[in-house]
């Protein structure tokens, strides 16, 4: 499992977190989206055999969000 940490662009409330949240956990491979609304960032945790981070960030613009890589850190989970 990778872990990737997204700026987000447009978020004006929980709704928009919620949005964020559907639209990353209907995608192949992504184990968990959490979004900080105060901070505009989500932190998802992904399989990248699976999926690319890329493809999480055009899922993000197609619900209407822009989302750039701000920080990237591995971490093996059993």
């Amino acid at each position: 499992m990778k872990t990737s940490y997204l700026k987000l662009d447009g978020l004006m409330c929980d709704g928009c977190s919620e949005i964020i949240e559907r639209a990353t956990q209907k995608l192949p491979g992504v184990r968990r989206c959490q979004v900080n609304l105060d901070l505009e960032r989500a932190e998802i945790e992904y399989d990248p055999q699976l999926m690319s981070l890329e493809t999480i960030q055009k899922a993000l613009k197609g619900v209407g969000y822009s989302a750039e890589p701000i920080n990237e850190t591995n971490h093996l989970t059993e």
